[in-house]
């Protein structure tokens, strides 16, 4: 790893209305571990060690060339976990989940090729919850569900962000649609 290498990842924060902010906020603080490192968000690149200029580079030509994509939130479902054991429970985009895969695959282009998980498929989400085992986690979803929620937002910039042990921090931020 060079100087200017680190672990960096590329994530796209939607806007929403405050109360459904709120609501997603209140579960994902008791139930996803990482609610206190970093607001609700889709993962658009993982966390992968390579230079921020060129992380920065390939973020800046895709988010200039992409529209901002509108997104419907109104399921939640359990995904296992693809690692380790135990699951996740997802909100997943009904509306604007073509545009934000497609997103996913142009920032996978150029020299983040070589990072991209084939093993693992891609679904457009927000995580919502983190257990080591899925029973809980079904329940969870299907009260979810029961709410019959419909939470309308929308993405208009991605952001770098560098992982560290004990942070999770914007680095730099690109205006989707800019060119």
């Amino acid at each position: 790893m060079d100087a200017d290498s680190a672990v960096f990842a590329i994530v796209a924060f939607p806007s929403l209305e405050a109360s459904d902010r709120q609501w997603i906020e209140s579960i994902r603080a008791k139930h996803d571990p990482q609610a206190r490192r970093i607001a609700a968000h889709f993962s658009l690149v993982f966390p992968t060690v390579l230079s921020r200029r060129s992380m920065e580079a390939q973020a800046a030509r895709v988010a200039g060339a992409t529209e901002p994509v509108r997104v419907v939130l109104r399921r939640a479902g359990v995904v296992p976990d693809a690692i380790g054991g135990g699951g996740h429970v997802f909100l997943m985009p009904e509306e604007g989940r073509d545009q934000i895969t497609q997103l996913h695959d142009r920032l996978y282009e150029g020299a983040l090729h070589p990072h991209l998980r084939k093993d693992i498929p891609f679904r457009p989400h927000m995580t919502i919850a983190t257990r080591t085992t899925i029973v809980p986690l079904d329940a969870l979803a299907a009260e979810i569900n029961a709410t019959t929620r419909s939470i309308r937002g929308f993405l208009s910039e991605i952001v770098l962000v560098e992982v560290t042990q004990t942070a999770i921090q914007p680095v730099a931020h690109f205006q989707l649609g800019a060119l």
